[in-house]
């Protein structure tokens, strides 16, 4: 052949003594092996950018060997380049703008500051520094770390980068890293539930900590004293739809080693009243108490069940800007705008809780929040500042509503000064919400419905996550896990609620010293239902699963006998 024929398909014998042509033979290798690079990068490139794993490989993958076949087999080679670099050049430039509109701007790939970027080989601008962030951060100084230039300390900043990132993308609310003599082990806290993360190994876990700690403002070189820290950490393409997470992050030391737990609070954490999971009868009852600014209204429930984050809630709930809100906390978890928030430091010195309560009601303010309700002291302050006419919300740790009134009258003492302010009592726990992606329907055992009461004539199915044998496996056997929930099967959490108004027959019983079986009984006949009653309408609304409900009131179940009597 003496002359470069691009009419001629690739398969097609050249004339007599040549029998390929190296030109088109070594196109093709070069283009066939960019495929195959291209399809290992968007392998890997699908974690940085969060986005589905699998459809996008399939999706390059398929392209570009449907270009290549098409390429060997049409009869003309000009042809058969054209609609392999249309199908691949196609899928390619799809993921590329699909990935580049969910990572951050310095993230993105073959746009002009990134191909200027790859032609300069040293970076000359902010944003070629942070290039290679997964995580934004600002520390406690509300400045952002430049990586470190140092090629050990670039790849602790970077394993860093990657727990962080990890963590929020997983959306663990607490960290807890424990350093033990080969590993850092890292637990993750997931709507609730413990889950195990990859060890790190040791020497790496420590460079990555100290920079953990200088960056939230601690001291690197303290091992032994606690200490208290913060940063902030943005995950996403950049402005709005961004992820931003306050980090709060403690350390404590002993012979073994130093423990770090870092808990995280999203934006979309700060929830309104609406939003807790009160049902709308729930509601309905309770908004004529909230808008009411005098009274005591209790806020019920076990340690992790959500008592701050209703707390928080019911604040949110007022204009700060009109009322004088102070709170006290045992400790603050999160700031509330506009409002003054105190916390409680019970190895701080010698004040009591119930004296700076003392402290704070001087400063006559017209809406309170305590966290919790330690003794005696503390709730007859809370009980007179609600005869007062001032609006008090209270944290107890009991488990239902019959047991926090019991607690409260206990600890008051007086049960007319106990019941003249008493509005409501609220007690509640957590439950974990069923991804909407994996979830599997089933249909329930009618005798369940009749037992709690629900329709057993509409054939509505209920949910579950997926069991272990109905996960999808990819072509080697290995699960193909679910990217929204991660595999868990829930996604999220919301609250169930047992609610009571204290209406005036209840606060006369109550003031009388009434048996609480009496106003059990009372309460039961305006219709007020059990945690796992309103639990058993979430799983018929496909919310949740039954075990899920089973699982966050077996407790109080079992302890529901015991508020017989007063």
């Amino acid at each position: 052949m003496n002359s470069f024929d691009l009419r001629l398909p690739l398969a097609v014998l050249p004339t007599a003594g040549n029998y390929f042509d190296p030109i088109k033979i070594g196109l093709f290798v070069v283009l066939a092996l960019a495929w195959a690079y291209v399809c290992a990068w968007v392998d890997k490139d699908t974690l940085k950018a969060k986005t589905p794993r699998l459809p996008w490989n399939a999706a390059v993958f398929g392209a570009g060997g449907l270009g290549i076949a098409l390429w060997l087999l049409l009869p003309s080679w000009i042809l058969g380049l054209l609609l392999y670099l249309l199908l691949f050049g196609g899928a390619t430039g799809a993921y590329v703008v699909h990935r580049n509109g969910r990572v951050a701007p310095a993230q993105r790939v073959l746009t002009p500051a990134h191909l200027k970027r790859l032609l300069n080989k040293k970076p000359a601008t902010e944003e070629a520094i942070h290039a290679g962030d997964k995580v934004r951060i600002k520390g406690a100084d509300g400045k952002q770390p430049k990586w470190p230039t140092d090629s050990e300390e670039h790849k602790a900043y970077a394993a860093l980068q990657n727990l962080l990132f990890d963590a929020i993308w997983r959306r663990a609310s607490v960290v807890d890293i424990t350093l033990q003599a080969q590993t850092a082990r890292i637990i993750y806290r997931v709507d609730g539930v413990n889950r195990d993360r990859e060890p790190i190994e040791r020497p790496l876990a420590d460079a990555a900590l100290t920079h953990l700690k200088r960056i939230s403002g601690m001291d690197p070189e303290e091992m032994r004293k606690p200490q208290n820290g913060k940063l902030t950490a943005a995950v996403g393409p950049g402005g709005k739809q961004d992820k931003v997470v306050e980090i709060s992050v403690k350390t404590s030391g002993s012979t073994a080693g130093q423990r770090f737990v870092m808990r995280l609070f999203a934006e979309d954490t700060k929830f309104r009243v609406q939003d807790i999971g009160l049902t709308k009868p729930q509601l309905d009852l309770l908004q004529p108490v909230i808008d009411k600014l005098s009274g005591v209204m209790l806020i019920a429930g076990p340690r992790e069940s959500g008592l701050t984050t209703t707390l928080y809630a019911l604040i949110r709930g007022h204009d700060a800007f009109l009322r004088n809100i102070h709170t006290l906390e045992s400790p603050k978890v999160m700031d509330i705008d506009n409002v003054t928030q105190h916390s409680f430091d019970p190895k701080g010195g010698d004040v009591a809780f119930a004296r700076q309560l003392q402290s704070i009601l001087r400063m006559d303010p017209d809406i309170i929040m305590v966290s919790d309700c330690p003794d005696r002291d503390t709730a007859e302050m809370i009980a007179a500042a609600g005869r007062q006419k001032k609006k008090v919300y209270a944290g107890i740790s009991t488990s239902d509503t019959m047991a926090a009134l019991r607690r409260y009258l206990q600890l008051v003492g007086d049960h007319d000064l106990a019941a003249s302010g008493l509005e409501a009592v609220v007690a509640q726990r957590l439950v974990r919400v069923l991804c909407p992606t994996c979830r599997r329907a089933y249909k329930p055992d009618p005798n369940i419905l009749r037992k709690a009461n629900l329709p057993t004539g509409e054939n509505r199915p209920f949910y579950r996550p997926p069991n272990p044998d109905e996960i999808e496996t990819d072509k080697r056997g290995n699960p193909v896990i679910c990217q929204v929930c991660q595999g868990s099967g829930y996604l999220g959490r919301t609250g169930i609620f047992e609610v009571l108004v204290i209406d005036d027959e209840i606060r006369g019983m109550l003031a009388r010293g009434t048996p609480l079986q009496n106003v059990k009984a009372h309460a039961r006949k305006n219709r007020m239902q059990y945690l796992q009653e309103v639990g058993l309408y979430k799983v018929y609304e496909g919310i949740t699963s039954i075990n899920e409900i089973l699982r966050v009131t077996r407790d109080e179940t079992s302890a529901r006998p015991s508020t017989a009597t007063s």
